[in-house]
């Protein structure tokens, strides 16, 4: 009966660990999906997007020339 107990208490944390795996997977490719919209949102209407890299704001017209706002960005 312990072993029994055991195996399920194990099949059930390997099932939280294969969900929250999945759930990660689909938040990184909503990500990634909402970058690639703006992109092409901004080209379609001939305007600019603006992320954050490396700690610095980063606006990137549809060309693909880059510039850097203000710097640094603070915490």
């Amino acid at each position: 009966m312990v072993d029994e107990n055991k195996q399920i208490n194990k099949r059930e944390q390997w099932k939280k660990k294969i969900m929250d795996n999945l759930k990660r997977e689909a938040v990184k490719n909503i990500i990634a999906r909402t970058g690639d919209l703006a992109r092409l949102d901004a080209k379609v209407n001939n305007t600019y997007t603006v992320y954050i890299k490396n700690g610095r704001m980063i606006k990137k017209p549809s060309n693909g020339n880059c510039v850097v706002i203000n710097g640094e960005i603070q915490g």
